[in-house]
């Protein structure tokens, strides 16, 4: 099942799931409230099956109405939040990425060139290395099955979106190849077929909050539009993090 999240903005999170073939929404799961009512926003999202039992991880954005710039745990099934803590840097991480293999998780920021590994039981971010290619515009960070690291920024903002590979252990990133896309892709994560999807919308080209799920050749950098984010024929505004669940 393929995840997305709100969160853009300071915009309420809401999960969805969506269709892998199409882009549009398949469920509205619900509010990303905690126990007490509080909203949250997400900028990632990644699903940890090295636990047991297995973890739905969120990240929360600068903007979250409660709790930003936190690791936070989801419930899939009703889209409860449960707050794990801060990253406690000042760059704020804009995508996560667990290693299937170690279930070692990673992030990129969206301000600095720092490379982080994630405690995932503190929320505490550690800096392991540099990209070498500045702040990530979008930030979308994502694990293949093998434990490979595939992400896409925009460095500066008026470059050409790019794809790139990432070294764990130095956070080194590497240039594949150009994407295509005219805007920021904003989350990422490989199906259970190994396949990169992203989700693209705003800057670039289009500011006005749209969203497009895409998928990419990692071999080349390519993408390629799969849809539209919408509800019927009602685009979904804001989305910012997207994930998958093995069903």
């Amino acid at each position: 099942m393929l995840y997305a999240a709100s969160g853009t903005f300071g915009a309420t999170g809401i999960l969805y799931t969506l269709d892998p073939a199409t882009g549009a929404v398949l469920t509205t799961v619900g509010n990303l409230i905690d126990a007490t009512g509080n909203h949250y926003g997400m900028t990632g999202l990644k699903y940890d099956s090295t636990q047991t039992p297995a973890i739905f991880y969120g990240a929360t954005t600068t903007s979250s109405p409660t709790n930003p710039n936190y690791l936070v745990i989801v419930d899939p099934a009703t889209a409860l939040v449960t707050p794990i803590g801060p990253f406690g840097v000042g760059g704020y991480i804009t995508d996560l990425a667990i290693d299937p293999t170690t279930g070692i998780m990673y992030g990129v920021s969206g301000n600095n060139q720092k490379f982080y590994t994630i405690n995932t039981a503190t929320g505490q971010a550690v800096q392991t290395g540099s990209t070498g290619i500045a702040f990530q515009s979008g930030g979308a960070l994502a694990a293949d099955r093998t434990g490979a690291l595939f992400g896409i920024t925009t460095t500066p903002l008026s470059a050409p979106t790019s794809f790139y590979s990432y070294d764990k252990t130095t956070g080194m990133a590497t240039l594949i190849g150009l994407t295509g896309l005219g805007n920021f892709v904003l989350g990422a994560d490989f199906s259970p077929s190994n396949v990169f999807y992203g989700m693209e919308g705003n800057g670039g080209i289009d500011n006005v909050h749209l969203r497009w799920l895409v998928t990419c050749d990692v071999t080349t950098g390519n993408c390629t539009r799969v849809g539209q984010i919408q509800i019927g024929v009602t685009p979904v505004h804001d989305l910012d993090a997207l994930a998958f669940i093995p069903q």
